[in-house]
């Protein structure tokens, strides 16, 4: 799969977490089933089938009662070398050295979030609509998760989206898009394919007599996947359906037929050509809008 450039160069001493962010294709989200006791365990055997990405989310429990847990969920974490993420509390993330935090649409507001940890740490958002994409792009958060897919206990009372949502995310944003809710292995690849660039998973990996196994299953039908492929427009990481030719991208972004002009690689294509014109990863496009007998980028 190709992918945008990291927001940062890293450093001597491995990869940023928004290069390892950009690598990741597995999300484990913790249930609320699974005894305390038993989710590091839970957690290693994930890992061990191919998780990516833990997130600590336990509904109704104050963050003050989480911290031990967190402590031995993020040791577990850094020692197999992934990323951890904690459910809504900020403070939380913080004390217990948290890779970064998850916020839902009612949570704290991402800048105030990035205040707390530090421009370094990950923030993701929860999106469920088209406006909450664009809200969570405004604020510069570091991924979004789309969803839910399908109806799930998890988020009772939330109404499914479909991967309609999923391709909607993936248009509309330069950061990973996390398809999320009732996932099974079949339907992680039908999330890369509407333009996913990661799969979270909850009760399918936790509930699972075998976790490790269970997150096996999840990465290979993933790698059966066609995923969107990464392009340039201006200058910023956008993502094209496989196959896609500029008319179609020009028409999903919405790009007016007069007035515009479109630069592929180098080379400024007539209107009339767009169709004929197909996208590979990695291409660059410039677009620019004339505007009253000037331009403007």
């Amino acid at each position: 799969m190709s992918q945008p450039p990291a927001g940062s160069s890293g450093s001597a001493t491995g990869p940023s977490l928004r290069e390892r962010l950009l690598a990741a294709r597995l999300y484990l989200v913790s249930d609320d089933a699974t005894p305390a006791a038993e989710l590091p365990s839970v957690l290693e055997a994930a890992i061990a089938g191919g998780v990516d990405i833990f997130q600590l989310r336990r509904k109704g429990v104050e963050p003050g009662d989480l911290l031990e847990l967190a402590g031995r969920c993020g040791q577990v974490c850094r020692q197999r070398g992934i990323l951890f993420i904690v459910d809504d509390w900020v403070e939380l993330a913080r004390e217990c050295g948290a890779d970064g935090v998850h916020l839902g649409q009612s949570d704290m507001p991402i800048a105030d979030a990035r205040g707390l940890l530090g421009e370094g740490a990950l923030i993701g958002r929860s999106t469920h609509n088209r406006g909450h994409v664009d809200e969570a792009m405004s604020q510069r958060a570091d991924y979004i998760s789309a969803g839910p897919v399908h109806e799930t206990p998890t988020k009772p009372g939330r109404p499914a989206v479909g991967f309609e949502h999923v391709a909607v995310a993936a248009r509309r944003t330069h950061v990973p898009v996390v398809a999320i809710g009732g996932l099974g292995p079949h339907e992680a690849r039908l999330a890369l394919e509407s333009g996913a660039d990661m799969v979270a998973v909850v009760r399918a990996i936790c509930s699972a007599p075998d976790p490790g196994a269970a997150a096996a299953r999840f990465r290979q039908s993933m790698l059966e996947a066609v995923s969107w492929p990464w392009i340039f427009v201006n200058g910023v990481p956008r993502k094209c359906r496989p196959g896609e030719h500029l008319g179609e991208l020009a028409a999903a972004l919405e790009l007016a037929e007069v007035g515009v002009v479109v630069e592929v690689n180098g080379s400024i294509l007539a209107r009339e050509s767009w169709d004929l014109v197909d996208l590979h990863a990695g291409d660059r496009l410039e677009v620019v809008h004339f505007v009253g007998g000037g331009c403007g980028g």
